[in-house]
């Protein structure tokens, strides 16, 4: 399923605010392959770890998401400026002691 803006931007609040804690307690990111950025490339445990992911309608959107996330909301992670069409998924994971961050 394909999702707006304003869904992600919901779903990402909804989900941070039923964990709680504060935003910097989070990171976000984007790619093409969520699973292998949370699982692999982060140290997400699947079952352990808290996270999320949802594809968006196009980069430009994850971009908005992700770049509002990082520069107002103070979530950990960085800011996207450029990156392929395809790269159309953003995820979501609350820092653990094993996640990288």
């Amino acid at each position: 399923m394909l999702y707006s803006v304003q869904q992600i931007r919901y779903d990402c609040l909804a989900f941070i605010k039923e964990l709680g804690g504060s935003f910097a307690d989070f990171v976000i990111g984007v790619g093409e392959n969520p699973r292998s950025a949370l699982f692999t490339v982060h140290n997400v445990h699947p079952e352990r770890d808290a996270w999320m992911y949802r594809q968006a309608l196009s980069f430009a959107a994850v971009r908005t998401v992700n770049n509002y996330f990082v520069g107002k909301l103070g979530v950990d992670g960085a800011e996207v400026t450029s990156g392929p069409d395809d790269c159309d998924c953003i995820y979501l994971y609350k820092k653990s002691e094993t996640t990288t961050p």
